[in-house]
């Protein structure tokens, strides 16, 4: 296991986490349909940036993707175990009905985060 990977994914993980604690409540809002759709839309090109630069930079090669992808979304994948537990403690901006969304949001980016080590050759 490279510990970089795993601390690439720990800093993603708080980075993620403060943007959602201090701004979520701005785009994670019960009935604003077009808003989630543009906040899922958005993960895209921000995974795309936390990624890929990633693997150039560290000179992962092709065939190592996976593995490092996969190490990159763990530790926010436990992590947000208790983030979901402890959602109104963590979050106190957001409402719980948008708990739901936000679950579904973290799904869709950790997927994302694992298909970019995906090789596409």
């Amino acid at each position: 296991m490279s510990v970089r990977n795993v601390l690439w994914g720990f800093l993603l993980w708080i980075a993620a986490t403060m943007i959602f604690r201090f701004f979520g409540h701005h785009f994670l809002i019960q009935g604003h349909y077009i808003l989630l759709l543009v906040s899922f839309l958005m993960a895209i090109p921000l995974i795309f940036v936390a990624t890929y630069p990633y693997y150039h930079f560290m000179k992962i090669s092709d065939s190592n993707r996976m593995l490092a992808a996969i190490q990159i979304a763990v530790p926010g994948m436990i992590l947000d175990i208790f983030s979901i537990i402890f959602f109104t403690l963590v979050f106190p901006n957001l409402h719980n009905d948008t708990l739901p969304y936000f679950s579904a949001w973290l799904l869709w980016a950790y997927s994302l985060i694992l298909l970019t080590g995906i090789r596409l050759k």
